[in-house]
């Protein structure tokens, strides 16, 4: 970029900038790439910060700038036994997943049957070859500054015409049921959805996309995906841990899909992380990534390990910024209901 200092744009220099230098380069970022600022910001979370700008393009999507910089991702479990990496709490859980529990079996009788779990070699060997085959690995990579849309995108789903939607009878019919057994929301599976917003009734239709199809329209509009290494961080910025807070599930956390959370809570982690970015965290979520002409997920496993009645630490292992299923395969086409995009503007020299 002919304007841009690009050294700038990657710590620890621009963390070292003061709050006017750093105004200034979001300035002369915003005008190379025809963005308009929306607010200067400092973002937070989990103890990590970053002073940056939210942008918006010609088409109405919110960016944030993410600065560049060398950093460690990744995570190595090479002699970690599971004792030394999770708490007791944590283990309890791990273990009570695959505790064959009775109607009239006792608390202690629970907590006796958990104990011997943990002392079970084979068991533990488990654990540890699921952190060992299921996480990323510890490798230092560059980070290249990023302009990055600030939510997730849906895939398939595509807005229906407000005319179009009132001129569908068939449409009409199904809105009039049901504002008479008091439903907000139809869903009719890969086809159609109709939902009520602020009084109206709106809909969206679902075409089947391929991953081709999706990244090529964004190639088309000088948008990317990020890459693996890219989502790792943007979702914990180099955490050391398996989560961005810790090894261990936080159960004072409202977490969705856990059944001591309430419908009506506001999720925990489900807001702005210290990038100003809403990563998902949810296990049913996952994000398409790409990576020389690969197509994966980070972020979810479309709810497997929840489903399969694993609980809430193995539930929500795949959250982890590290966490990667190398079984899984993406197949030609998009799964509308699990899979979500994210835009990247990769800032590199003209």
């Amino acid at each position: 970029m002919n304007r841009i200092s690009t050294e700038e744009l990657y710590n620890p220099i621009y963390d070292s900038l003061s709050i006017s230098e750093k105004q200034e380069l979001l300035n002369k970022i915003a005008e190379v790439y025809n963005l308009e600022i929306l607010c200067f910001k400092e973002f937070s979370a989990f103890n990590k910060s970053t002073y940056t700008a939210e942008f918006r393009s010609k088409e109405g999507i919110e960016f944030v700038f993410v600065p560049g910089e060398s950093v460690k991702l990744g995570i190595n479990f090479k002699g970690r036994k599971p004792s030394k990496i999770f708490n007791e709490e944590n283990l309890y859980y791990l273990a009570y997943s695959f505790i064959d529990e009775y109607e009239d079996d006792s608390q202690d009788f629970i907590t006796e049957k958990i104990k011997e779990k943990l002392e079970d070699d084979e068991f533990i060997s488990t654990i540890e070859d699921y952190l060992d085959n299921n996480f990323s690995k510890e490798e230092t990579i560059l980070i290249h500054p990023l302009l990055v849309q600030k939510d997730y995108s849906e895939t398939c789903w595509k807005d229906i015409l407000d005319d179009e939607l009132k001129e569908n009878k068939e449409w009409q019919t199904m809105i009039e049921n049901a504002e008479q057994k008091g439903i907000s929301e139809i869903t009719v599976y890969k086809s159609i959805c109709l939902y009520k917003e602020n009084g109206s009734w709106h809909g969206k239709a679902y075409r089947e996309t391929t991953f081709k199809e999706l990244l090529q329209d964004m190639t088309d509009k000088g948008y990317f995906l990020p890459t693996k290494r890219d989502w790792e961080y943007l979702a914990g910025k180099g955490c050391r841990s398996i989560f961005p807070w810790g090894n261990n599930m936080d159960f004072s956390m409202k977490l969705r899909h856990m059944e001591w959370t309430d419908n009506d809570d506001e999720y925990t982690l489900e807001k702005e992380n210290l990038f100003g970015i809403y990563i998902a965290d949810d296990p049913y979520c996952r994000e398409i990534v790409y990576d020389k002409g690969v197509f994966s997920y980070k972020g979810g496993d479309g709810g497997r390990n929840i489903c399969g009645g694993l609980g809430p630490v193995w539930g929500y292992f795949p959250v982890s910024p590290y966490f990667e299923n190398k079984d899984e395969k993406t197949g030609e086409y998009i799964n509308g209901g699990y899979d979500f995009f994210r835009r990247v503007i990769r800032i590199v020299k003209s």
